[in-house]
């Protein structure tokens, strides 16, 4: 029976040796939806609204350049123009706050996440670099728009036009810009939780 004790112990310690080594060769398994952190939830929540409402700005960008489009042909619908420029007003102003809001949030990720890998810091001050671009781009078109508010003259309308159409190329850059960043957020996530 002396015998025995050490062969069983011996057999034991090889099963948990070769159990430790089978455990450190598996891969790591992706979390299940249970077990994503409540920052990350909140995190994606508030990137799709934030994806919502920029489609909702650049459909409202489009549709005051229709309204335009339709003043221009009716022989320059004073009125009409007039409603175009107040709603252009009252967008460009809700447009500067949010960019300014957008790149506060942007400054504060970069000084947040510091530290992390080199790769995520770099994509943070990018991020931040272009939403400053955005919005010095939008602050300049704002300025000359506001000097074009009431113009009725030919070359006038279509210089306005021209800047409608930049904010709705602007804004649907913005689009694409935040689709993509919300794809590198993800896999940040997903790195995360590994």
């Amino acid at each position: 029976m002396k015998t025995l004790k050490p062969f069983s112990s011996a057999l034991a310690a090889a099963l948990l040796l070769a159990g430790s080594a089978q455990a450190q060769n598996q891969k790591p398994r992706a979390p299940e939806p249970h077990e994503i952190r409540a920052p990350d939830r909140h995190e994606e929540r508030q990137d799709a609204a934030e994806r919502r409402d920029d489609r909702k700005d650049v459909a409202e960008l489009e549709r005051v350049l229709e309204r335009f489009d339709n003043a221009r042909a009716r022989r320059h619908n004073a009125a009409e123009l007039a409603t175009v420029d107040n709603r252009l007003r009252e967008l460009l102003r809700a447009e500067l706050a949010e960019g300014r809001e957008e790149k506060s949030q942007a400054r504060a990720e970069t000084r947040r996440e510091w530290g992390e890998s080199r790769a995520e810091n770099r994509d943070d001050v990018r991020d931040a670099r272009v939403e400053a671009a955005s919005q010095t781009a939008r602050k300049t078109i704002a300025r000359e728009l506001n000097s074009l508010m009431g113009a009725r003259s030919q070359a006038q309308l279509s210089r306005k036009r021209e800047l409608i159409v930049e904010l709705v190329r602007l804004g649907k850059q913005e689009l694409r810009q935040d689709r993509q960043e919300q794809r590198e957020d993800r896999k940040d996530r997903k790195d995360r939780r590994y």
